[in-house]
């Protein structure tokens, strides 16, 4: 052969080399970086669903595409369509929204929610990674392959060289220790200088392992898993139970901004009368009263106007932090739905206490996902007794194995020689000596199984006594709504009485003045009242699970609690005090 034909046939059988192992790649990998995106999409939110499903015996919408309201859904320059409203941005109407519009807005917008719902997202992709091996057989293996040519020194001669290599692989897992492998391998070298000088190989083989004493049996080997799956269970629990707390939050957020804003309309009103106190109190110092009078009303004016400026950056300031938390952008035009927001609590009054103390505490450690977290921290410190006690144990496998070649030759490679396999059967046995270190992992074991109970009953102690201090914190705040009634009744009547008595000369601007001071404390404490006592009950009830929120965010409240009994019977916890 010719130096040129032979250098052009090591070239074309490189290229056929190499465009073998694309191929064979392509194919190994299956998908494009989106479509494996997609895949890992399918099997997060499968299992979601399935985790919803335990937890909560129910499915919900569940998804972390995040579209918050954005500018292009207004179809207009520079605004944002919420419903049927359209919130201008930058410069425009100021658009007024209700509690109901802003929970919709959160839950579309907030950006601590949507890092929220990644992290479930994320959480479930691990779970899904996990089971490979356990709920179906785990692919493995890999595709290797190398092209050489390479010359010794002085002699002249190249060398060529090609191999590659292909090893899929499938392994099972069982709960009693067992492991089930089977593989193949196919395996090519070449000198690349034709097909009579290129080989294939290849080989299938199984092999199956059973522990009979260390790691055999009662579940130890899927104990990581157990709690893998136990923990997902959890985190969806804990995700429902986030999201009444999420809606709780943005609502009450809603009211202490409206808050600020019925404080400033009540200086605005005071303002009001002060001036009418001054044009009274000066024509009485026309008419002989004592100047001191009038300068004590205009300045008690002029305070007023100060802290009506003060109150008015405050609000502001409010209300930029709630866009915020909102996710809108600060040059949005809103505003919140004052007076009306404020019109059914007013006029409905303080709703009832659902519970009584006692009741609240059982239901607290029924329905507190970190109470199971807890209950879950003293069933593992129990079971890791029982792990390092097994570690005592000698190993003591049985290996079972199975391996069959291709064909002889070349072109039958792929022609498995069944009838001249190979199998063995094997008793594996270890058993260290030293044992020093299981003692010290079991004794250790122990003692933080006993760390783990006291601090299980430390922590319900510092539940009960939240919920206790809770409870009350609710009473105290019904208790005050009333007295600050009683209050704005008395202060009312205080005002309208020294005002009619200044007019007829039996009152002084002072009685005025306080009387006047004396209606504003009442009118702020009446309305703060109110908002505390309703913003206390809803963070009461959304942290006992006795919330639900729908799709937009929008709250109703439940007659019973969401408790987390379905989890416990699932994944029992071994936990005698409760």
């Amino acid at each position: 052969m010719k130096p040129f034909q032979r250098k052009t046939m090591i070239f074309r059988n490189i290229r056929r080399i190499a465009w073998s192992v694309v191929v064979i790649s392509a194919i190994a990998a299956g998908c494009t970086p989106s479509q494996y995106a997609e895949q890992a999409d399918r099997d997060a939110y499968a299992t979601v669903v399935s985790g919803q499903r335990s937890a909560l015996g129910q499915t919900k919408s569940f998804n972390i595409d995040y579209h918050p309201f954005a500018e292009e859904e207004a179809k207009t320059s520079k605004a944002i369509k919420v419903g049927k409203k359209v919130i201008s941005v930058g410069s425009g109407p100021v658009q007024v929204l209700t509690p109901s519009e802003c929970l919709e807005i959160a839950f579309r917008n907030s950006r601590s929610f949507q890092t929220r719902k990644e992290e479930l997202f994320r959480a479930a992709l691990a779970l899904a990674n996990s089971r490979r091996g356990w709920t179906g057989p785990l692919l493995g293996g890999d595709l290797t392959g190398d092209v050489e040519r390479s010359r010794v020194e002085k002699s002249g001669e190249w060398v060529n060289s090609a191999n590659a290599q292909i090893n899929p692989s499938l392994m099972q897992r069982f709960r009693n220790g067992a492991v089930l492998t089977l593989a193949t391998t196919v395996a090519l070298a070449s000198d690349l200088l034709g097909s009579d000088s290129t080989t294939v190989g290849s080989m299938i083989e199984a092999n199956f392992t059973q522990p009979l004493l260390q790691g055999a049996w009662r579940d130890l080997a899927y104990e990581d898993q157990y709690r893998f799956e136990r923990n997902f269970i959890i985190d969806v629990f804990a995700y429902d139970r986030y999201t009444q707390t999420f809606a709780a939050g943005i609502t009450n957020r809603y009211y202490d901004v409206l808050l600020r804003r019925d404080q400033l309309e009540n200086e605005r009103q005071s303002i009001e009368r002060l001036k009418q106190t001054v044009s009274v109190t000066r024509f009485l110092v026309e008419g002989g009263e004592s100047r001191i009078q009038l300068d004590q009303a205009e300045q008690n004016l002029l305070d007023a106007q100060i802290r009506y400026q003060v109150n008015l950056q405050r609000y502001r300031d409010s209300l930029d932090g709630y866009m915020l938390e909102l996710g809108l952008p600060l040059t949005a035009k809103v505003e919140l739905d004052y007076p009306n927001a404020l019109k059914t609590p007013n006029k409905i009054g303080p709703r009832p206490i659902l519970l009584k103390e006692s009741q609240a505490v059982v239901v607290a450690l029924s329905t507190r996902p970190d109470v199971l977290t807890e209950q879950a921290k003293v069933r593992d410190a129990t079971r890791d007794i029982e792990i390092a006690a097994d570690a005592f144990l000698p190993q003591l496998n049985v290996v079972l194995g199975y391996n069959a070649e291709g064909g002889p030759h070349k072109h039958d490679f792929w022609d498995v020689q069944f009838h001249r396999h190979k199998r063995f059967a094997r008793l594996d046995f270890a058993w260290p000596l030293d044992q020093t270190d299981n003692r010290d992992d079991y004794k250790n074991a122990i003692i933080a199984s006993n760390k783990a109970q006291r601090d299980y009953e430390e922590f319900l102690d510092g539940v009960r006594l939240e919920v206790r201090q809770s409870y009350r914190a609710l009473v105290r705040s019904r208790q005050n709504y009333d007295l600050e009634i009683r209050s704005l009744e008395i202060g009312t009547r205080r005002w309208k009485l020294a005002s009619l008595q200044q007019k007829g000369g039996e009152a002084s601007a002072r009685d005025v003045l306080e009387a006047t001071d004396a209606l504003q404390a009442a009118r702020n404490g009446a309305a703060r009242a109110l908002i505390e006592y309703t913003t206390t009950r809803l963070e009461f009830l959304a942290n006992l699970g006795m919330l639900r929120v729908d799709e937009k965010g929008a709250l109703h409240e439940r007659e019973k609690p969401t408790k987390f009994e379905r989890i416990e019977r699932r994944y029992p916890c071994a936990v005698d005090d409760k």
